[in-house]
């Protein structure tokens, strides 16, 4: 019988399902009432609108608002793509930016509802 490999929170398959758990356990909000805040992090976008082309995404995505993210991005504060640590710098508001500017191209779109 093959020995049982103990269980590593740190594999990147786990740490993996723990970020995905994690961000699937959050109720979705829609960009529209999206009010300033601090932080950083990983974040998914839904859509539940009538665009032909993600007619089959958005079908599940009305059933269940966090059926099928259409994007999977992320926001990270400013100096740690350079590996700046323990810098004591507060996080800012790079999430909350991020998705304004996802809003932002949403909105400029003439095909898109920010509400969908």
């Amino acid at each position: 019988m093959a020995q049982e490999r103990p269980f590593n929170p740190l594999d990147y398959a786990n740490l993996g399902q723990s970020v995905a758990d994690a961000l699937l356990g959050r109720p979705a909000v829609p960009l529209g009432a999206l009010e300033p805040f601090v932080g950083a992090g990983v974040y998914a976008i839904y859509y539940g609108g009538d665009f032909p082309a993600y007619a089959t995404l958005a079908a599940i995505n009305r059933r269940d608002p966090i059926g099928v993210p259409i994007y999977v991005g992320k926001a990270i504060p400013a100096g740690r793509r350079k590996g700046a640590r323990g810098t004591g710098a507060a996080a800012g508001q790079p999430l909350f930016r991020r998705l304004s500017d996802h809003i932002g191209s949403i909105t400029e779109a003439t095909n898109l509802d920010l509400a969908d």
